[in-house]
């Protein structure tokens, strides 16, 4: 069982990392400022990211070290960029 309270999103993001072991990549500048959504339960480490952040505009993507954090609009950029190429 997972669980972490509201606070600043920083420390949320930290605390999940710690708990659950899952390496997680992010430019603290993305999180200053924000309060994470509260959670508990049972979740994998992107799930409970994903809850953490609730809506921020952030995208939680899985990469081979862990998960990554990055602004909705970069991920959406990215596949523009990708779909132009083809």
């Amino acid at each position: 069982m997972l669980r972490i309270e509201t606070k600043a999103l920083a420390a949320a993001v930290a605390e999940l990392a710690r708990k659950t072991k899952c390496p997680v990549l992010v430019d603290e500048e993305l999180l200053r400022g924000g309060k994470s959504i509260a959670i508990a339960g049972v979740y994998t480490p992107r799930e409970a990211l994903i809850r953490l952040l609730g809506n921020a505009e952030l995208d939680v993507v899985e990469t081979v070290q862990g998960l990554a954090v990055m602004p909705v609009s970069y991920r959406a950029a990215h596949c523009m960029d990708h779909a132009e190429r083809m």
